[in-house]
């Protein structure tokens, strides 16, 4: 582990409490699938922070009337069955969004998301899921060759939410040796 909680809660404007919970879990997720190193470290403090201030699993906030009007039967994500939108909403670090992502992050940490999506919000499972995402999506390899736009784009889809990812991005890599 090279970024301490105390450092991370500084450079996000988190709660102290927060990061010094969730930080460890998330390491140890990262070292069981072997993708820590710092500069993964990096994407994922730059990732978290740029979706939330609290450096926690969150639920997406939204009405019933949101999410039936971005998500129900949404095939992309594997929605079929009304009242899906507001059922696997985006929970987690990095939001899960869609049956179908509940579902194959499930099977991978071993948790049936599909039965209780909520459990998305616990700690625990909200960092394996974010690791198991990371690796999946190649975030290791692109942050390992300093491709920060990538980082970004493969975790996010977009390059919204740049600004304050680069200004995360920024102090952490100052303190890397």
């Amino acid at each position: 582990m090279h970024f301490k909680a105390d450092t991370i809660a500084t450079i996000l404007h988190a709660p102290r409490a927060n990061v010094e919970a969730h930080w460890p879990m998330i390491v140890e997720a990262l070292e069981s699938l072997k993708i820590l190193d710092p500069a993964t470290e990096v994407a994922v403090i730059a990732s978290i922070g740029s979706e939330s201030y609290l450096f926690a699993p969150e639920k997406e906030s939204g009405s019933e009337a949101y999410f039936r009007r971005m998500y129900d039967f949404d095939r992309s994500l594997g929605n079929v069955e009304q009242g899906d939108g507001a059922k696997y909403c985006g929970r987690g670090f990095m939001p899960l969004v869609g049956r179908s992502a509940y579902a194959r992050f499930g099977k991978l940490v071993g948790v049936d998301l599909v039965e209780k999506p909520e459990l998305a919000l616990d700690p625990a499972v909200a960092a394996r899921v974010l690791a198991y995402e990371f690796m999946l999506k190649g975030v290791p390899k692109a942050a390992a060759e300093d491709d920060w736009v990538k980082v970004r784009r493969l975790v996010h889809g977009d390059l919204s939410g740049w600004k304050r990812f680069n200004g995360i991005l920024i102090p952490l890599l100052k303190l890397l040796p």
